[in-house]
């Protein structure tokens, strides 16, 4: 009454597989996903030393080849790049695997100068005067198709006085995608 035709049936399973192995392929291979971001980590009392993460969540590993801090003028134009030091995981490799996240944190290698105090935004009806700056972080890296991208991320806000250096910290937006951020180079 009712026959099953084996041919049938391999022509189907193989169907089957052919189906599975080119999603596979596209998966693997194909479906690139680039998502660099940057996530500001906050430790109370360590704002003078700014900590974040570069994570990236692409399933290609990227290389970073700069990352440097620096303060916005009250005008937006320009900007102030302190003497600096910037750490970057525990080794020398700046290769961000697929998945994985760093560790980065900025030490400021100088104390404020007042000249650099007063170009900041004054806060209106502070005693001691205060001067606001926003401190941005650009990154730049190299994705697996050998494209150079630059990204940046405003992370906080500083208030400076004369004479007693930094006295206020504000935290900005926690994480940036830093491939919306980007210009390629």
């Amino acid at each position: 009454m009712f026959e099953i035709n084996m041919e049938y049936i391999s022509i189907a399973v193989s169907i089957m597989a052919l189906s599975l192995s080119a999603f596979t392929f596209y998966w693997v291979q194909l479906r690139v996903k680039n998502k660099l971001h940057l996530v500001r980590i906050d430790k109370i009392a360590e704002f003078k030393e700014p900590l974040f993460a570069l994570v990236n969540s692409g399933t290609k590993d990227i290389l970073i080849t700069s990352v440097l801090g620096h303060f916005i003028d009250k005008d937006e134009l320009g900007g102030t790049y302190p003497a600096q030091r910037v750490e970057i995981g525990e080794g020398a490799s700046m290769l961000l695997k697929a998945g994985s996240a760093v560790e980065c944190k900025i030490s400021f290698l100088e104390d404020f100068t007042n000249a650099f105090i007063k170009q900041g935004k004054l806060i209106e009806s502070t005693l001691p005067e205060i001067y606001e700056y926003v401190f941005e972080i650009e990154v730049s890296w190299v994705d697996s198709k050998a494209q150079s991208h630059s990204g940046k991320a405003q992370i906080a806000k500083y208030g400076f006085s004369e004479n007693m250096g930094a006295r206020m910290f504000s935290p900005l937006q926690a994480k940036h995608d830093l491939y919306k951020k980007t210009g390629k180079v």
